[in-house]
């Protein structure tokens, strides 16, 4: 185990120390999930074409109409409600491109930027003051967003399971 989370962090932090003109790539045929002992299950999002690996602890939530309407297509949480993991697709921003997102991202007061590519996609992971979680978000095809909620990153075990389903995310 703790070489697999070894292994993970040198993959997640290789953004840290990637030159500002390298892009870091994350790939998860490079993660040997079964090494780790951590069973999990893949789910896919149709509407936005994309597959992710979730630990079993995770209960696969149903969304309630309103979370839908907020453009919500994912719920995943522990039973006891202690972490979580939450999918979004956010919409109206058509014909928007990672420049545009990542501009967005700094306006709003975004943290912790990084940009890689993430089993093929651009995506970025940042951090907001004052949340305890970590954002991965990438842009579509059409130019909407997705974006990967996952929370608490304070508590170690669970930034290392955050870590592992941010290496999972992919293209259907």
């Amino acid at each position: 185990m703790k070489k697999f989370v070894a292994l993970l962090m040198a993959l997640c932090l290789l953004g840290a120390c990637a030159l500002a003109e390298e892009v870091p790539v994350i790939n998860w045929e490079d993660v040997d999930i079964e090494s780790s002992g951590i069973e999990g299950n893949y789910y896919t999002f149709d509407s936005v074409a994309v597959v992710v690996w979730i630990p079993t602890v995770l209960e696969n939530l149903e969304l309630t109409a309103e979370e839908a309407e907020g453009g919500l297509i994912g719920k995943f949480e522990v039973a006891d409600g202690s972490a979580s993991i939450y999918v979004q697709h956010l919409t109206g921003n058509e014909g928007a491109t990672m420049d545009d997102l990542l501009a967005g991202l700094e306006a709003n007061g975004a943290k912790d930027i990084e940009r890689c590519v993430l089993n093929g996609l651009d995506a970025a992971s940042y951090s907001l003051p004052d949340a305890d979680a970590i954002y991965v978000v990438f842009v579509t095809e059409a130019g909407n967003y997705v974006q990967f909620v996952m929370t608490p990153v304070s508590d170690e075990g669970f930034a290392s399971v955050a870590q592992i389903v941010t290496a999972s995310i992919q293209p259907e």
